[in-house]
């Protein structure tokens, strides 16, 4: 639902009007504008770096935590993929606040697998080979997560046409990026109609983690006979 919300606002510029019409289908001023296309007439050209700062992460290996140190579950690719588990590797704790994630995060793996993902997890070191990304003003979360996650799609179609493998993203092709930037009112109304459905989805995807964990957990008694399922 979010994505076709962000399709319809952001692709097809059908966002409201002041009268609360889609845009562009109730003849919008549009204009064409250089290495983009057609965009609302009011809209600025820009690349992913106006909307974000993009935070790589730590080599984690060189913050193992002492015996008795408090510290926190590193979060790789893996963890992206299946969440926080016994087996995810240890930090410090006291890492700089901007390799700390939280929930509601965005994530972006930039080497080999490129995605992007807002976390669902519990607090966690940020390993290296991930950029944690950090809205610039102006740019809710829920934008700028949708807008990268788009321009990914690019990068990749990108990779395909060239027949390469787009092995990771560099601060270059981050710079070189061709957007355009609707202005602040049209932004806010966006995430007012999409933070609801992501505050939806990150429940979902941390109850579906802590389901995971007591599967992972019952499944190896039902197999050698520590429990039983009683009819």
């Amino acid at each position: 639902m979010a994505k076709t919300i962000y399709n319809y606002w952001f692709v097809q510029f059908d966002f409201p009007d002041k009268n609360g019409n889609p845009y562009k289908s109730s003849g919008g001023k549009m204009q064409n504008i250089s290495d983009f296309g057609i965009a609302p007439s009011d809209w600025k050209t820009g690349n992913l770096y106006d909307i974000a700062n993009f935070i790589n992460g730590l080599a984690c290996q060189k913050y193992r935590p002492n015996e008795n140190e408090s510290s926190l579950p590193v979060i790789k690719i893996r963890e992206m993929h299946e969440g926080i588990s016994v087996d995810s590797e240890r930090v410090k704790a006291d890492l700089p606040q901007n390799n700390i994630v939280n929930t509601g995060d965005i994530l972006f793996s930039w080497s080999a697998s490129l995605e992007v993902q807002r976390w669902a997890g519990t607090t966690g070191g940020l390993n290296q080979h991930i950029f944690k990304v950090i809205p610039n003003d102006g740019y809710t979360s829920s934008y700028v997560y949708h807008q990268l996650k788009a321009y990914v799609v690019k990068f990749i179609q990108m990779a395909e046409a060239r027949k390469t493998t787009m092995g990771h993203i560099t601060s270059d092709h981050l710079k070189q990026s061709v957007i355009v930037l609707p202005p602040e009112n049209v932004i806010q109304k966006f995430s007012n109609s999409v933070d609801m459905i992501h505050a939806e989805i990150s429940c979902i995807n941390m109850e579906n983690q802590k389901l995971c964990q007591i599967r992972d957990w019952l499944l190896p008694m039902l197999m050698n006979g520590q429990t039983t399922i009683e009819d």
